[in-house]
């Protein structure tokens, strides 16, 4: 049996990639385990918790157990450790799927300004909490198609977002925010197996992005999703299956 590992977003947890295990078909598989600060891990507090290492041995422990490569599947903040993880690992996977996900920021200063971005919102969340922190959050207008789900498939959704820990998602961001991570731009070529970007219609700065990484990768296929925002596991599951060679 085929497996796919699949790495959530900033915010998220494993749990959500279930509409995404549900359409799956009759021999695939699939894992989605919590990184630090979010869902099982959201009571972490020492920063050792949150270094790229302890989030890549929580995919290699995932990988080890099953008997085969696994397909990689990443969404946002859980495709950089993807590409991170399948950069150290080429020959556990078979396949690497890239939602709405880019390999960092090219240069020095770029990295630097978003750091201090990403460190001013980590406060803001220590200081106001999490209902504050997410009217920004969610004001972002690729997330617009999200918020407007049936409510039976919004509600879940956010009632486990605002299970979360503010300290946790801070930590998360001071530790492997955009910013934080180095830039995987120039390594994108060695990647040499089949890659998919994914991408929503209404999602066009990682359309661009997706576009980019593309032109650096030798097998790199772009799939742009309509009527879709950033979090196509979310919004259009069974399209994202169809990603699935």
């Amino acid at each position: 049996m085929a497996t796919i590992l699949a790495c959530h977003g900033f915010t998220g947890e494993g749990a959500d990639f279930a509409p995404l295990r549900a359409a799956l078909p009759i021999g695939l598989t699939l894992v989605a385990p919590d990184f630090p600060g979010h869902g099982s891990h959201r009571g972490l507090r020492s920063p050792a918790d949150y270094s790229l290492a302890a989030h890549l041995r929580i995919l290699d422990a995932a990988a080890q157990a099953t008997a085969e490569p696994v397909t990689l599947l990443g969404y946002s903040m859980g495709g950089r450790l993807a590409l991170h993880w399948a950069l150290a690992n080429p020959g556990k996977f078979r396949q690497l799927i890239l939602v709405g996900a880019s390999p960092g920021l090219p240069t020095e200063a770029e990295q630097a300004e978003r750091t201090y971005a990403d460190n001013a919102v980590a406060q803001y969340l220590r200081t106001q909490g999490l209902s504050a922190f997410y009217k920004y959050w969610h004001n972002q207008p690729f997330f617009r198609s999200l918020l407007a789900l049936p409510a039976a498939q919004l509600e879940p959704i956010l009632s486990r977002r605002h299970q979360n820990d503010p300290e946790g998602l801070a930590l998360s961001l001071e530790h492997v925010g955009t910013g934080r991570l180095s830039s995987l731009w120039e390594r994108l070529r060695e990647l040499t197996g089949p890659v998919d970007l994914v991408t929503g219609e209404h999602d066009p700065k990682f359309t661009e992005i997706a576009r980019r990484m593309g032109e650096r990768m030798p097998k790199a296929r772009l799939s742009v999703i309509e009527g879709c925002g950033h979090a196509i596991h979310l919004e259009r599951p069974a399209d994202l299956v169809q990603v699935l060679r």
